[in-house]
């Protein structure tokens, strides 16, 4: 896979202060992926170290006062004609950047005050048809899939995967697609979001999202306390069966771990395969009934 990434991700000190934004997953992925490295900043004439910069009514400003815009736009262009050269599968972005900011960058007053839309960098290239991700929403890439943070914009997709997360027995017809709309089921995605616990990582392949894993706290079928965040995961039927659903149970198992939660839990049905793979993962039966298990993970030193 080729990836272009901010320069500073991979280690370089090209940061406005000198350093840099060195990231653990960016380093692994160079050593299993072709990785074209920028700096927007430097590309456009830019000294480093160099003043900070924001966006401010749609110029970029230095903190001092001056106007910084010409040279960051200089340097997306420049950033443009190597993606153009070099036709990257993805284009990884440091968060938050004037530059390099995919979702958000700060607000031009210097206050460390976010607001919504892209660094200009970023900006122009998905203008350009090229796919850009922050950093901060990067799971991992796992042979082509990219895992990563679902997007606000798109928690309608829970209700595909709520569905495709629905266990039919060998020789049953599946339900009806509405079923998801059912209180019991609604009760996966309505305000999703809203939530302390409420996480979904999405895995994508060729910009299409083929599997989902969230988790909620919610009164649902693996609910096993109010502190305790309970799972839900599917792909789509052609994704089964080549480990992707195993990566992203582990890797919401780490963020939700990072995010300082002591377990979580699930329910799955007893003839459901998935019980192997929750097993695998950590996951340890700890009630059943007659057609389910309740499994838990324990993400701390804390017994189940």
């Amino acid at each position: 896979m080729k990836i272009m990434v901010s320069a500073c991700l991979t280690g370089e000190n090209c940061k406005y202060n000198g350093g840099n934004n060195r990231n653990e997953k960016i380093l692994r992925l160079m050593a299993e992926n072709d990785v074209i490295t920028v700096c927007p900043e430097q590309m456009g004439g830019l000294p480093t170290p160099r003043v900070p910069s924001e966006i401010r009514d749609g110029v970029v400003t230095a903190r001092d006062g001056r106007i910084a815009d010409n040279e960051f736009r200089a340097g997306a262009a420049k950033c443009l004609e190597t993606a153009i050269r070099e036709k990257p599968d993805l284009i990884i972005l440091q968060s938050r950047s004037p530059s390099c900011g995919v979702k958000q960058r700060y607000d031009g007053t210097f206050t460390g005050t976010l607001t919504a839309g892209a660094g200009v960098t970023a900006q122009l290239l998905m203008e350009n048809g090229f796919r850009c991700l922050d950093v901060q929403d990067l799971a991992e890439i796992y042979e082509g899939i990219v895992i990563r943070e679902l997007q606000p914009e798109e928690t309608d997709l829970l209700k595909v995967f709520l569905y495709e997360a629905i266990f039919i027995p060998e020789g049953t017809a599946p339900p009806a697609r509405d079923i998801v709309e059912r209180p019991e089921l609604r009760l996966y995605y309505d305000g999703f979001g809203s939530g302390t616990a409420d996480h979904c990582l999405a895995a994508e392949a060729d910009g299409r999202v083929i599997g989902a894993v969230w988790t909620r706290i919610m009164n649902d079928y693996g609910h096993v306390d109010d502190e305790t965040p309970s799972f839900a995961i599917s792909l789509l039927p052609e994704y089964r069966g080549q480990g992707i659903g195993t990566r992203l149970m582990r890797d919401m198992l780490s963020l939700l771990k990072e995010q300082g939660y002591g377990k979580a839990s699930l329910a799955v049905q007893k003839a459901n395969y998935a019980v192997g793979m929750y097993k695998n993962v950590g996951f340890e039966i700890t009630d059943e009934n007659d057609q389910e298990y309740i499994m838990v993970c324990r993400l701390s030193g804390e017994q189940a």
